[in-house]
């Protein structure tokens, strides 16, 4: 999952202050393909202005903020307004979370979230009485926040949950009010590390259905606060767990307007390195139903930025279906844009739904109006496949083997491989769906 250790530095927490943002609903404009989003909370230059051109570039971007960060100086608010001046179609969210802090660490900006929390015992426990907080999985100085709807409420007669879902929209909506939402990180399906879940003194285990339905029970409670405090906003997560190793929990279904599926390929984590690629498109899909509309899925990948074959392989497996394309350069995480020869494909609108078996071969495939994708799963082989007509390759540099503009009948596809194609005569372009609403 997205951890992060920026927080060891950040400034003085704000006063929290009176609701200021506009709180009417917006409609979005599904763009065309490809789709494209960054996950960007490694670097701090956001106002830096050719930083805000190529993050403008992708139509959904994940930043970080702590409260009172200021980049240069600027504010986050005015950041955002040069990003959207400069595309205002692209969505931007601002990254929270909910599970995890330090109660032990020294003043910065999460002072106050730390006090509560430590004043309250909202920490997940492991022991008798209330002395023995949980590591996080893999942490020797991050502690688990017990985020459950089950944990003492404070004089206000708020749980934990709903108290860190108030110090975000106090302390980062309200700061950043031209935001489209937040991106919650870590919408667990199930705990990773056993804990006091319902404060009873009861011990739980990850593989307790009661624990489960606790953290899942917290994560709902947000989703629907939140949205009764951003009305018009759109709301979205980490939904990497959702569907790897079954359904979908039910009460998520339809909770979240979108998530990022972290580290679909080319991650320690991947399930298309352990279990394949069709296991991968099957959470694919599943998460994309489960998605409120516009289903803002961000199909995540990681990998070297110069792997051409990996890369095209990850971009047509995302656009088997209506996913959002994020490519995470593994040398330097979550920090920079990079750009391929493809994304300035212009595909267009999807003539075909999203496939649900090969097209030939073991290959698979997806029209749109201007141009095809093709995927060569991994197993399946080297393919030589007939395209039924005459398409064009991208003209690129990056790999001029591959990109260089030729016109094709057929295609030779590696195993583990991917590739665009673009058509001589575009087909007449369906019209994309406009007015997409937020009904919270």
């Amino acid at each position: 999952m997205i951890r992060h250790t920026f927080r060891k530095t950040l400034a003085a927490v704000a006063a929290i202050a009176a609701l200021g943002p506009c709180a009417s609903a917006f409609a979005f404009t599904p763009p065309p393909f490809p789709r494209l989003a960054g996950i960007e909370m490694g670097s701090q230059n956001y106002n830096d202005t050719t930083y805000q051109k190529q993050l403008a570039k992708q139509s959904i971007i994940i930043l970080k903020y702590y409260p009172g960060m200021a980049p240069g100086g600027e504010s986050m608010d005015t950041i955002v307004k040069q990003i959207k001046a400069i595309n205002p179609n692209t969505l931007v969210f601002i990254y929270i979370q909910s599970d995890y802090q330090n109660p032990y660490a020294a003043n910065d900006a999460w002072t106050a979230y730390r006090d509560k929390l430590n004043s309250m015992h909202w920490w997940l426990y492991a022991g008798p009485g209330l002395t023995n907080p949980v590591p996080t999985l893999g942490s020797s100085s991050w502690y688990t926040v017990d985020n459950s709807p089950y944990t003492a409420k404070d004089s206000n007669g708020d749980d934990s949950i709903d108290w860190i879902t108030k110090f975000y929209v106090d302390n980062d909506y309200k700061a950043i009010p031209d935001i489209d939402g937040f991106f919650m990180d870590n919408v667990f399906v199930k705990p990773n590390v056993p804990g006091d879940w319902y404060d009873n003194g009861v011990v739980l285990q990850p593989s307790d259905a009661r624990a489960q339905a606790a953290i899942q029970a917290g994560y709902e409670r947000y989703f629907s606060l939140v949205r009764q405090l951003m009305p018009g906003k759109y709301q979205i997560g980490n939904i990497t767990e959702w569907g790897r190793s079954g359904s979908i929990p039910g009460g998520y279904e339809q909770m979240a307007d979108g998530g990022v599926l972290e580290g679909m390929i080319g991650a320690s984590y991947s399930i298309e390195g352990y279990a394949g690629w069709q296991a991968m498109m099957n959470q694919y899909t599943q998460a994309m139903q489960a998605l409120k509309d516009p289903k803002l899925a961000i199909f995540n990948q990681w990998g070297s930025p110069t792997d051409y074959q990996s890369f095209r392989y990850g971009f047509a497996s995302c656009l088997m279906n209506d996913g959002y394309y994020s490519f995470t350069n593994s040398a330097s995480g979550y920090q920079g844009v990079v750009w391929f020869d493809e994304y300035n494909a212009k595909l267009g609108q999807p003539t075909t739904a999203p496939p649900t078996s090969a097209w030939q071969k073991g290959v698979w495939r997806r029209d749109f109006s201007n141009g095809i994708a093709l995927v060569n799963p991994k197993g399946n082989g080297t393919q030589t496949v007939q395209l039924g007509g005459t398409f064009v390759k991208i003209k690129g540099t990056q790999d001029p083997t591959v990109n260089n503009g030729q016109k094709v009948t057929s295609v030779t596809l590696n195993d583990r491989d991917g590739i665009i194609l673009l058509r001589l005569n575009p087909l007449e372009q369906p019209k994309a769906p406009t007015g997409v609403s937020i009904s919270n």
